[in-house]
């Protein structure tokens, strides 16, 4: 008889989680296996950063920033998994792929629940931050003007803009996967990987993070009409 399960593997329903790849006798290609198994667990880390991220939410109406950055920083954490779960796909060769999209139906990570998630998310954190600006009669140009002021806040708001920066890393390491295994021009079984992926690319997720960097950029500007002023120093010069 097969030994009882240990506490560990009942904890964590190891059986029913190993029982959710193919067998061996049913794979496609000995590789299928490595692409279900990073598909599935990068839908378990989305999920985490899902809940983090409503978490985030949650502690910031209550002005809990200082946990608020450590929610932060645990997603960007996972974020990195993710891409580092993308960088061992780079390891399938196109012929394997084939095999594995022969059997994968009408199926695109465009469906993905957590990659739609992904994309929902930060809109629906934004609102959360915007009213701790409110609470505390704060400008976003304010405070990246004078970031030592509000130190608080700012390592939120750059937080955010970390996650915003992985998101777009994570999308566009995924479009030069795409191009890696099956090319530029090649349609996809929901239409053309390039034009699909490629539109992501160009969002921003916390735009107003990115403009506030064009705005402070700009009041330089305006005081440095002729740009930066420095004077050259003779290397003769004693001063």
């Amino acid at each position: 008889m097969p030994a009882p399960p240990t506490d560990y593997e009942l904890y964590l329903r190891v059986p029913e989680l190993l029982s959710l790849q193919k067998r061996p006798e049913q794979l496609a290609c000995p590789d299928e296996l490595l692409f279900q198994v990073v598909h599935q667990s990068a839908e378990l880390w989305m999920k985490l950063i899902d809940h983090e991220l409503g978490r985030a939410a949650t502690l910031l109406d209550r002005d809990d920033l200082g946990e608020v950055a450590v929610l932060l920083r645990r997603v960007h954490a996972v974020q990195n998994l993710l891409l580092d779960g993308m960088e061992t796909l780079y390891t399938l060769s196109s012929a394997d792929y084939m095999r594995i999209r022969a059997v994968l139906g009408r199926g695109s990570g465009q469906e993905s629940p957590g990659f739609r998630r992904m994309l929902a998310a930060p809109g629906e954190l934004w609102p959360h931050f915007e009213s701790l600006l409110e609470r505390q009669g704060l400008t976003l140009t304010e405070i990246y003007r004078e970031p030592r002021r509000f130190p608080s806040v700012y390592a939120v708001a750059e937080g955010l803009i970390e996650l915003d920066l992985r998101l777009q890393e994570w999308r566009n390491r995924h479009i030069l996967l795409v191009y890696r295994t099956i090319g530029v021009g090649t349609p996809s079984l929901k239409g053309k990987h390039s034009e699909l992926l490629e539109r992501g690319l160009r969002t921003q997720f916390f735009p107003a993070l990115w403009q506030v960097r064009d705005e402070l950029f700009a009041e330089w500007t305006a005081e440095h009409p002729n740009g930066a002023e420095y004077t050259l120093v003779s290397p003769n010069s004693t001063r």
